[in-house]
């Protein structure tokens, strides 16, 4: 697989290949550590060190009465049951691959914020090179693979989930890697040749991605679906059987010996307390908005997971606002269809069509009454949807069935997942982005369709996507100022990480004789498994050491009373504030 460009792209191809990985690498480092790390991320990073939140397995560091402790206790070496109960307790026992590669990687790099995403970044950007090779292949265009490859490294969902330290962009890469291994077993097979290493290869790859995140059995139910309808070989049927029962054989044993025992005990507890918030709180619980699964509820919530898939109306749902509107929208959209198909079988009409349908859209666009631009952009959208499958060529009716199939499982999946449970809590677009990769390929055939076409009406649609390439660009810039809604989950940007900057005033400060004092407010919590022995949080003390060295002694006190400040108190009595965390734990 890793031979592709040197049996098959010349130099410039290859200079091509590494200005689109050094621009998303760009895109995924640029502010990487500028904001603080938010509930899950510092989740993941004390879970990666063997560490329960709140301290269920640190009864020697901290223990009713025991207020006063050092890092050197903190820091005591974990056990693998302790791992197994930082992930049950902590993570419904979920991303154990993730974990231990961050561990180890952690282990490598030090512990800081920085580290802790740039592993993300590093996936992400190897998703991109992915990509490459997965449409190079599939479709014999290095064209096309250079173009999908140019999308996937602007696409924003790809770049906000790469400056996260959680699970989400290895998920990605090893889904769109065991979609390959799939997709070239199966060819194997039609080629009759061997085909048992990509097989193999899909067994282990697709238990990996359970094992990062339990959903990724979203994307199996996709690949089974495509061996349902297209794949008639009983070769192909028993083995691909075997190496689903092999994933499945290692995910049950984790549900059983591993970390996950509790999975399914946390998973229903959290649905009951999100269809609570639903009935009951909609708009005043600590999850967000949570509403009922009506079928307005669940379109509203859906309609923008589809959407914002296709890079050419991503971010318009939202935005865009009245249903007059919205549908003017789409007629104007089908009127471009068919003004697109004209203007092909009468290139010598080309110009006078396309002087028509500017001045279509250009009165379409008085007639708005907000977001003129974007609406305008929203019928170009699904022009470019029409040309996603006009006289394809480079995909067999198969594979573009398969990318049919995969764009909408995923989604699909979680939309019946929140018709069952009542409630609307886990329809968010991170949990079905197994389906990006394979929609930025179709985006990519889209663009060249239009760029091949005939005539100068294709100039009109360039740009309007010229357009859209600025709205993305903004989008883009509100992830860097963390005042995305729906990517960063705010509109007020956090500050950088309140617990890091102590850390590092305590390492330049603090003497012997001297004495931290860490706040520990009254605990509250809504999971048993979370539960600890102790009726006070002690989760700022647990952010605030991990940035500090496993060796030397730093003495430390928690405060019951005080429960905001982390400050520094000298041997002489002189206080010194090393942070207030008042509005500032995200």
């Amino acid at each position: 697989m890793f031979q592709t460009l040197s049996t098959h792209a010349n130099k410039y191809l290859l200079y091509g290949l590494v200005a689109i990985l050094a621009l998303a690498a760009g895109l995924r480092l640029f502010r990487l550590d500028a904001h603080g790390i938010f509930y899950d991320e510092k989740a993941t990073m004390v879970v990666s060190q063997g560490i329960v939140q709140d301290g269920g397995n640190q009864h020697d560091v901290f223990d009713k009465g025991k207020l006063v402790f050092t890092n050197q206790e903190f820091w005591r070496e974990k056990k693998l049951p302790d791992y197994y109960e930082a992930m049950t307790r902590s993570d419904i026992g979920n991303s154990s691959f993730y974990y231990f590669i961050l561990h180890h990687w952690l282990n490598l790099f030090g512990i800081s914020d920085f580290s802790a995403r740039l592993l993300s970044v590093i996936f992400s950007v190897l998703t991109v090179y992915l990509i490459f090779v997965f449409t190079n292949h599939f479709t014999k265009s290095s064209t096309l693979a250079l173009t999908a490859a140019f999308l996937a490294a602007i696409e924003p969902f790809f770049v906000a989930y790469s400056q996260q330290a959680r699970n989400y962009s290895l998920t990605f890469f090893l889904t769109l890697l065991a979609t390959y291994f799939f997709l070239r077993a199966l060819e194997a097979d039609t080629q009759k040749q061997s085909s048992w290493k990509w097989y193999v290869g899909y067994g282990i790859t697709i238990l990996l991605g359970l094992y990062a995140h339990f959903l990724v059995a979203s994307v199996m139910l996709a690949h089974g679906a495509y061996v349902l309808f297209f794949v008639r070989k009983l070769k192909s049927w028993i083995s691909f059987s075997l190496a689903g029962a092999f994933a499945m054989g290692g995910l049950a044993w984790w549900f059983v010996y591993g970390g996950g025992q509790y999975t399914l005990f946390s998973l229903n507890h959290q649905s009951k307390v999100y269809l609570e918030c639903a009935l009951n709180r909609p708009y005043n619980n600590p999850y967000g908005i949570i509403l009922p699964a009506t079928f307005k509820n669940v379109f509203d919530k859906s309609l923008p997971i589809f959407t914002d898939l296709w890079i050419y109306s991503n971010g318009l749902v939202g935005t865009l606002e009245g249903k007059k509107n919205i549908v003017l929208s789409l007629l104007m959209g089908i009127g471009l269809i068919f003004a697109f198909r004209f203007s092909q079988r009468k290139p010598e009409k080309a110009t006078i069509i396309t002087l028509v349908s500017a001045g279509i859209l250009g009165a379409s666009a008085i007639v708005y009454t907000t977001q003129r631009l974007g609406f305008v952009i929203a019928s170009v959208a699904v022009l470019m949807l029409y040309l996603a499958f006009y006289k394809v060529k480079l995909l067999d009716k198969k594979l573009l069935g398969f990318f049919i199939i995969i764009a909408i499982v995923p989604s699909a999946f979680l939309i019946l997942n929140a018709v069952r449970s009542g409630h609307t809590y886990g329809l968010t677009q991170r949990y079905s982005g197994f389906s990006f990769p394979y929609v930025v390929i179709l985006a990519g055939m889209a663009l060249w369709q239009l760029l091949e076409s005939k005539g100068v009406f294709k100039f009109l649609i360039i740009a309007i996507l010229v357009a859209q390439l600025g709205l993305i660009t903004t989008t883009l810039g509100s992830i860097y100022a963390d005042t995305s809604p729906k990517y960063s989950y705010r509109a007020t940007p956090r500050l950088p990480n309140p617990h890091y900057a102590a850390a590092q005033k305590a390492l330049k400060q603090y003497q012997p004789g001297d004495t931290i004092v860490l706040p520990a407010p009254l605990a509250k919590f809504d999971n048993p498994m979370d539960k600890t022995y102790l009726p006070y949080s002690v989760v700022d003390a647990q952010y605030f050491n991990l940035y500090l060295p496993k060796d030397g002694i730093f003495v430390q006190r928690l405060d019951t009373v005080n429960v905001n400040q982390i400050i520094l108190k000298k041997a002489t009595g002189q206080l010194i504030e090393l942070t207030d965390l008042k509005g500032k734990r995200y």
